[in-house]
């Protein structure tokens, strides 16, 4: 393989308008090879994404040399060929749409390259079809979908005729259909020839590639194949990450399953490892219905609502949604973009009032119009799926500060600051003077978090909360919602992470084309004929309960948490059964 991409000693700081400077990379070496497909991990501010923008040319190193293909990035006259040939597609793919029509965004990059009109239009169409989009081509940009969205933009990079291309964080917001369809696309680009730089937070993922590069505090640590990397757990761990998934199901199993290797590239061998010897199936009847003894705190009765009514562009978000939230129970709301969560949580804290129906919060009549909005809020704290949506300060201390002030707090407000920095795992004296802009996608989460936590919200909405979250924070943040919950909070989680869902909710609500499909317990979602029917995918967890049921081991239908499964386990051999 030739070279493709160089760094060569680099090194990069961002300025801060006070001016001093935040080092983002320190004397960063690597080389990427054309054809290959990388993936890039590390904790949140490690520098990963500030790599992505100098490989194509975005920014460019402070000293040091970025080559692409031969050419210094600093070369200010080949940036236009540099941005040609590594294409970046952002986590936010709303980012790079610069048209109001799908077609029109396409062929954005190919008229700035001043190309005749017929390959401007045999780009377009080789973009759209090869990200699977061309059914989308006269769609309005503004109507669609994240995962539609992320097409789109994957198409008008694909027009320039990149040789690599750089995907940031691209499957994190998405619903599982249109994560595998990413991920499926990725891995046909890799198989066409061309270049993958993958950064992710999903360890899974990095699975697929060839090659894995982590970094650490703006250095390069690692730099070797997916095995080399997750063979020393405890390292990785140092390092604000873990194994995936995968990998940590595999080797908690190999005790009781001699047959199972301690590194797999796909789930597919690994559950047909587990199930190979197969013995006779034993079936189980699911979990009963859960039956809810707490006090309803919120209650949805026929609401519908409809965006931009009474105009020509009319959107319904909700028809006719009706249940009830009991006090103290995790919740978790789930469904494919556009299904209307996110509407949901903005009626729980009145955002949104009803246009039809009724919506009571802890004793609030949201359809009345003397409702007292600050006093609700002060009940229930409502975490955006994008953090900046909620900022209105310059500096993190400020941030979190704010709601309190404007709601209303009990205590020291800045020693209810510390605790909340504290308690999402942002350290006070580092971060309480930094400015907003200067902090990753992981770092401004956990501070809209903490701007709440400060207010002792008795409710608690997170709209994909672990979005952009390394592994140990991930990790880290969940423990605490799951201790949130234990204090008696009262929890609601939209999220696309059947994984989190499991970990953390006991009730789960499905939202399918706006309608309310699915309100159960956790363990009677995952025994649903129509998981695949609602774009919804079964957790790796209750794959494996299935395939140990397939080898004859009678695990019960409710025993889906990770732990209480392994716990399960141990006691069903050391009661003398023989498991193979």
């Amino acid at each position: 393989m030739s070279e493709f991409i160089i760094f060569d000693h680099v090194n990069f700081a961002y300025s801060l308008p006070a001016g001093a400077k935040i080092p983002a990379l320190n004397d960063i070496s690597f080389t990427i090879n054309k054809g290959e497909y990388v993936s890039v991990i590390g904790a949140n501010g490690s520098g990963k994404t500030t790599a992505a923008k100098l490989m194509n040319g975005l920014i460019h190193p402070d000293s040091g040399r970025v080559l692409v293909n031969g050419i210094d990035t600093r070369i200010h006259a080949s940036s236009r060929d540099i941005f040609r040939q590594v294409g970046l597609i952002f986590q936010n793919p709303h980012d790079q749409i610069v048209a109001s029509q799908v077609e029109e965004d396409t062929a954005f990059g190919p008229e700035n390259l001043a190309l005749p009109r017929a390959e401007i239009s045999a780009r377009v169409e080789e973009g759209l079809r090869l990200s699977g989009a061309t059914h989308l081509r006269q769609r309005q940009t503004y109507l669609l979908s994240a995962g539609e969205t992320q097409r789109i933009a994957l198409a008008g990079v694909l027009a320039l005729h990149p040789e690599c291309l750089i995907f940031d964080e691209t499957t994190a917001m998405l619903d599982p259909r249109s994560r595998r369809e990413i991920l499926s696309l990725i891995i046909d680009l890799h198989n066409k020839g061309y270049t993958i730089v993958h950064i992710t937070h999903d360890l899974d993922e990095t699975l697929l590639a060839e090659r894995i590069l982590v970094f650490q505090e703006g250095q390069l640590v690692m730099d070797d194949l997916p095995r080399s990397v997750y063979q020393d757990r405890s390292r990785l761990q140092a390092l604000g990450l873990d194994i995936p998934h995968l990998l940590q199901f595999a080797r908690d199993l190999q005790p009781y399953f001699a047959n199972l290797q301690s590194f797999y590239r796909t789930p597919q061998v690994f559950l047909t490892d587990l199930a190979g010897s197969g013995s006779e199936q034993k079936n189980s009847l699911p979990a009963a219905t859960r039956s809810f003894t707490h006090d309803g705190v919120i209650m949805f009765q026929h609401v519908s609502h409809m965006y931009l009514q009474g105009t020509p562009l009319a959107q319904p978000a909700l028809q006719d949604v009706s249940f009830t939230i009991f006090q103290g129970v995790a919740t978790g709301l789930v469904g494919h973009t556009g299904s209307g969560k996110s509407t949901v949580l903005q009626h729980m804290n009145g955002l949104l009032r009803p246009q039809q129906g009724r919506v009571a919060v802890t004793g609030f009549d949201l359809t009345q119009p003397t409702l007292d909005v600050r006093a609700l809020r002060r009940q229930v704290g409502l975490v955006f799926q994008n953090p900046e949506a909620q900022f209105f300060e310059r500096y993190v201390g400020d941030e979190i500060a704010y709601a309190a002030r404007t709601l209303g707090y009990q205590g020291k407000l800045r020693a209810l600051v510390q605790h909340a920095m504290q308690l999402v795992g942002l350290d006070f004296e580092q971060f309480v003077d930094r400015p907003l802009q200067s902090l990753s996608g992981g770092q401004k989460r956990r501070v809209a978090l903490a701007s709440y936590l400060v207010v002792q919200p008795h409710i608690l909405l997170l709209d994909e909360p672990f979005v952009g979250l390394d592994p140990q924070a991930h990790q880290q943040l969940s423990h605490f919602v799951q201790q949130l919950k234990s204090d008696g909070i009262t929890i609601i989680l939209s999220t696309h992470s059947m994984h989190d869902l499991l970990e953390i909710t006991d009730q789960v609500l499905v939202l399918r084309e706006r309608h309310l499909v699915f309100n159960g317990g956790i363990a009677q979602l995952f025994n649903a004929l129509k998981l695949k029917e609602w774009d919804l995918e079964i957790p790796l967890e209750v794959m494996i309960a299935n395939a140990m049921r397939q080898n004859g081991i009678p695990v019960p239908y409710d025993c889906l948490r990770w732990k209480t499964m392994l716990t399960w386990l141990h006691d069903y051999e050391e009661g003398g059964h023989v498991i193979l």
